[in-house]
């Protein structure tokens, strides 16, 4: 099945249920987008920090049905072996918000990832939860940001602020090795 996607320019491979909707360990970190009246960066990026069990059908935004919860394989990131974690996944992308939270030494000046994900930068059609995903995908994990046929909710093809590399690792969604650094 990964090999037919990938003849078909998909990066990605489904996972089944039944290797997943046993893993009740909560090791997992889950991000997402949704729409809200907030208008501060960030302010419409919940996220379950690293206690979320991947067999679980809870969303960060109200509008998911988890019970129709699918799984995709973009690539490895082992924290252990100095690889990105789902929370530097947050962070890359929210740093702008970060600021003066004490989270973050960086200022404002950085360019935003894509946008600012508040929640009145939500648009169904070109800002949306699909957008978010293919900006971590792409911009912090540097994997593509293929995704399975969204229909009109996915039109989006997310271009970074800046692309670099450091050496090491593996780049499994696009065949180029290394880290990404820096990329939002």
């Amino acid at each position: 099945q990964q090999q037919q996607q990938q003849q078909r320019g998909k990066h990605f491979a489904q996972v089944p249920q039944s290797q997943w909707s046993t893993q009740s360990n909560p090791r997992c970190t889950q991000l997402g987008y949704g729409g809200s009246s907030c208008s501060t960066p960030c302010c419409s990026v919940p996220h379950h920090g690293t206690n979320y069990p991947l067999n679980s059908q809870n969303a960060v935004i109200g509008n998911a049905m988890g019970e129709y919860k699918e799984l995709y394989l973009y690539g490895v990131s082992s924290v252990d072996d100095g690889g990105l974690s789902g929370e530097d996944a947050y962070r890359a992308v929210c740093r702008r918000a970060a600021v003066g939270n004490g989270d973050d030494e960086e200022d404002d000046t950085r360019p935003k990832c894509v946008s600012d994900w508040a929640g009145t930068d939500y648009n169904p059609l070109t800002n949306n939860c699909n957008t978010f995903t293919s900006t971590v995908l792409k911009c912090v994990f540097g994997l593509s940001d293929d995704k399975p046929d969204l229909g009109v909710s996915d039109l989006v093809t997310v271009d970074c602020p800046e692309e670099r590399r450091s050496g090491g690792g593996s780049g499994a969604g696009d065949g180029e090795g290394g880290e990404l650094v820096d990329m939002c």
